[in-house]
Formats: C-alpha cells, sequence, structure tokens
C-alpha cells in the first residue's frame, strides 16, 4: 500500500501476544520509505462484498494498520479519460529467438527495431526528480519495451585488390544508457535508497537525472543474461572474415545483436534507453 510519498508499513506482531482484525491496542507505524523486498510492506486485500474489503499481511507475524484491518472498509476509485493503458503481453518468446530481419542493404548502419516485450512499471519505480506528486500528475505508469536491432560496428569498402577478407578489431560497449536521446553515466556501485541513478553526460549545470529502482536494474540484467549477455561493460571482437562469393566485393559490414529496453511516460515520450548488445551475437554481410 502506498501513499504519496511513502508506504504503509505491517506492525510486527510479538510472539504470544494476541491480537485481532479490529484490536485497536497495537500500535500503527508510520509510512516509510517504499522498499519492495520487505515483506513487512505486502498486504492481501480480499473483497468481502462488492466495495467492501479488508486486508492482512503477507508476513505471517505482521498487522495492516487500522483502517486497513477493519473488516468492510470501502475503496472508492476514478479513471481520468486521457488514462488508457493498452494490452502488455510481456515477453514474446518465440519472436526475440527469431531474431531481426538481417536482409537490408549495407547503406543503412541499423535496421528497423522490432519489439518483442512489453511491460507497465508503477511510477514509484521510476525516480525523475521532481516531486513524487508531480511525477504521479503525468505518469502513474511507465511503459516498458524490449526491442532488438541490429547495429553496425565496423564498414569498409574494397581496395580492389585480390585480398578477400576484412580484419575486424573493434570495441564494443555492451552497456549504454540514453536520457532522452542523450548518453547519460552512472555508476552501478553507488545507489541510494535501493535506485540507480543516471545522469546525463552533456547536462553538466543542470543534471538532467533519472533513477530505476534496482529491482527494474536487476530484472532487465537477468532477461539479457539468460540468453547469453556476461556482463562486461565493453568487449573487444576480433575476427577475420572471408568472401566466399563470386566476383569482387565492394563493401563490407559486421553487425551486433543489440536489446534495447525503452521507457516511456504515457504521453508516448521517452525517457531513457538501456540497451544490451551482445558480441556472441556477430553478423557480416558483403555486396
Amino acid at each position: 500500500m502506498i501513499c504519496i510519498r511513502k508506504a504503509y508499513i505491517n506492525s510486527k506482531i510479538n510472539e504470544g501476544v494476541k491480537t485481532s482484525r479490529s484490536s485497536n491496542r497495537t500500535s500503527c507505524l508510520e509510512p516509510r520509505p517504499l522498499d519492495p523486498r520487505s515483506i513487512y510492506q505486502r498486504f492481501q486485500i480480499r473483497q468481502i462484498k462488492w466495495g467492501s474489503f479488508v486486508a492482512k499481511s503477507v508476513a505471517s507475524d505482521g498487522l495492516p494498520p487500522r483502517f486497513l484491518r477493519r473488516d468492510g472498509w470501502e475503496l472508492a476509485a476514478s479513471t481520468p479519460k486521457e488514462f488508457q493503458l493498452s494490452e502488455a503481453p510481456g515477453l514474446n518468446i518465440a519472436l526475440r529467438a527469431r531474431l531481426p530481419d538481417f536482409s537490408f542493404p549495407l547503406s543503412q548502419s541499423c535496421y528497423e527495431a522490432v519489439k518483442v516485450g512489453k511491460w507497465y512499471c508503477p511510477f514509484m519505480f521510476i525516480k525523475e526528480g521532481k516531486t513524487l506528486e508531480d511525477q504521479m500528475r503525468n505518469s502513474t505508469y511507465y511503459e516498458m519495451t524490449l526491442e532488438q536491432q541490429w547495429e553496425q560496428i565496423l564498414a569498409c569498402e574494397s581496395t580492389h585488390n585480390e585480398d578477400n577478407t576484412v580484419s575486424v578489431d573493434v570495441a564494443v560497449d555492451c552497456q549504454v544508457v540514453k536520457i532522452g536521446g542523450t548518453e547519460a553515466v552512472h555508476d552501478q556501485k553507488i545507489v541510494v535508497d535501493g535506485v540507480m541513478w543516471f545522469r546525463d553526460v552533456t547536462d553538466v549545470v543542470g543534471e538532467t537525472k533519472v533513477g530505476l529502482r534496482l529491482e527494474i536494474v536487476e530484472r532487465m540484467k537477468w532477461e539479457q543474461e539468460r540468453v547469453g549477455w556476461a556482463g562486461d561493460r565493453q568487449v573487444s571482437v576480433k575476427r577475420t572474415e572471408e568472401f566466399d562469393g563470386k566476383g569482387e566485393w565492394r563493401k563490407f559490414g559486421c553487425y551486433v545483436l543489440v536489446e534495447r529496453f525503452a521507457l516511456k511516460r504515457m504521453d508516448g515520450n521517452v525517457v531513457l534507453t538501456f540497451d544490451f548488445r551482445h558480441p556472441l551475437q556477430i553478423r557480416s554481410k558483403w555486396e
């Protein structure tokens, strides 16, 4: 349960002390900063009858605040006309495994991204450097999508000699974060209150920042690790490619698979993108 600034918390029942839902003797704890990992901030809410509810603590030794543990409390809600959430089916495993089409011309350094997953993140998991009241008004939920794309890491043209090989020696950044399209910096060792902050590298004065709760960052990385991403910040790609086609080649291109998480507000504006490059997924083409 969330209030505007903090989360409600269950009281911890002392062993051997008898309590009941209607008891007013057990003191209520003040709301605290949200900690999704705390079992004492989790509640199970059950509907008794239409519009009437009761709650209990997920923790076996927890007791909800009085207004939640009271039988038959009511809840009223309204939805603004502009508030619309489309379907978010999660990850399309089959489409992701298929990988994007590679039949595009070498003149394109990257090809159209393919969306393979979609989720929604509640506002309390995202920090935009503004008050929670303003953030909640602007975007109660954030759309998170996972996209795949081939991105060029090397391109060259033939020197018209008899050499039919190209040596690839490129340093590939395996993690790239952008805020509003501009590259951002982050330090994974510095986390404040369970939030990892990303800062626009070009905005020294204003410091445009976006914070993601660790639960979001860890889920993104877990999703990447399960398809072979090793967690490196930068990898050196060294290989020799040989042209085995007929005639002479004119152009060569080497591409890496990029999986990109894109975070958007409800108005469609992109807040942050987090690119994961997969150096084990390298493809080349000749023209």
